[in-house]
């Protein structure tokens, strides 16, 4: 499963805080391109404003790159007797920025008092791993710097004119790379072969006591 899984459920997660507003919300996949996203949705018209932009500008940081159990050799999560499925995971960090753009100074700091309020007493959001429908569901947690930095100084393209950018930086810091490879299992005849003198003489079942 890719990180991507992590940026669609939280920005899910966002969206469903600002449910029946005004707010527009974009997401990592779309802020990549988002002057086409926007100018496609406005029909080149002035961006609408309050607008909220979640991006993972700075990719995604591997937290251990040495080889560990539970890179190859992680959770057995399903065994049949022909084959067995085991869950391994790699241990990474993801690194966003949040920017919420309004007109006014005010509007910002009333949105921003929000998102860190729900951000501060409902962190976790859930990832689910879909590989061959086992669907396990793992539970990340948001975590929020300190910081509120105001960027309505630093000239941007996307919202021309007067406007007030107030920065959020989050983390995710349980996040993983999860892989589940499928392995066939492999038995042993019970039957054990006798030879004497160069000649087969019986086979003996070895789970038989005598």
């Amino acid at each position: 499963m890719s990180v991507s899984s992590y940026d669609e459920n939280l920005i899910e997660k966002l969206k469903s805080w600002t449910a029946n507003t005004q707010i527009n919300i974009y997401g990592p996949d779309e802020s990549a391109r988002l002057f086409e996203v926007i100018a496609d949705n406005s029909k080149d018209k002035p961006i609408p404003l309050p607008l909220i932009v979640l991006s993972r500008p700075n990719g995604f940081t591997v937290k251990n790159t040495n080889k560990q159990p539970l890179t190859y050799d992680g959770y057995r999560v399903d065994q049949t007797e022909e084959k067995s499925m085991v869950l391994n995971a790699i241990p990474i960090l993801l690194e966003y920025q949040l920017d919420i753009y309004t007109r006014y100074r005010k509007d910002a700091d009333a949105y921003a008092r929000e998102l860190i309020f729900n951000i501060i007493n409902h962190p976790s959001f859930e990832v689910v791993i879909p590989y061959y429908d086992l669907n396990i569901v793992h539970v990340a947690t948001l975590r929020m710097e300190q910081n509120v930095d105001d960027n309505s100084s630093v000239p941007e393209r996307l919202v021309p004119g007067q406007f007030t950018r107030l920065t959020l930086r989050l983390n995710v810091d349980d996040a993983y790379l999860w892989h589940v490879p499928q392995y066939s299992n492999y038995h042993i005849n019970n039957k054990l072969t006798v030879v004497v003198d160069d000649e087969i003489t019986e086979a003996v079942d070895i789970d038989d006591e005598n």
